[in-house]
């Protein structure tokens, strides 16, 4: 794996153009969901007030699963582990297993694509984005973005 991520990593440092594409997707993907899912939810209370627990509970799930589970590993990040250079400021260290960003953002493109189809694929659009900028600038190993997709799925499905 050290080889991929030093790889990318000096690909992108060649080609400012695409550097600062996936810095700004890292940065912008995220707010972007969070926007569209709150609104999605505003309009899902307004027009049926039900339907809010359900769309609301299956993420929250997803987080708090995903988050005591980072607690718990606790696994290095590949730029710590491979002394890359980060894309981007914000840096934090450890608790990269699993991917916060992708198991909740997959998990609200989950949810909401069954009450509204059309920002249901802009949200998995925006998921798919976010997971492959988690990649690209070092923030998750490959086993992370697996291991969050795995739980989404797995907590869409069951409960």
């Amino acid at each position: 794996m050290k080889h991929f991520y030093v790889g990318i990593n000096n690909f992108i440092y060649k080609h400012p153009f695409i550097k600062s594409c996936v810095h700004f997707s890292s940065l912008f993907c995220p707010w972007m969901v969070a926007i569209f899912y709150s609104l999605f939810l505003l309009k899902i209370v307004i027009e049926s007030p039900n339907g809010f627990f359900y769309l609301f509970s299956k993420p929250m799930m997803v987080l708090i699963c995903t988050a005591l589970l980072r607690i718990f590993i606790n696994r290095p990040r590949p730029y710590e582990k491979y002394s890359i250079k980060p894309i981007g400021d914000k840096r934090q260290s450890g608790h990269s297993f699993p991917s916060i960003h992708a198991s909740l953002t997959l998990s609200i493109a989950l949810t909401v694509i069954k009450t509204g189809p059309n920002m249901g694929l802009l949200l998995f659009a925006l998921a798919f984005t976010i997971t492959i900028t988690r990649l690209l600038t070092g923030e998750h190993y490959l086993t992370d973005i697996i291991a969050s997709i795995l739980i989404a799925l797995g907590i869409y499905f069951i409960s």
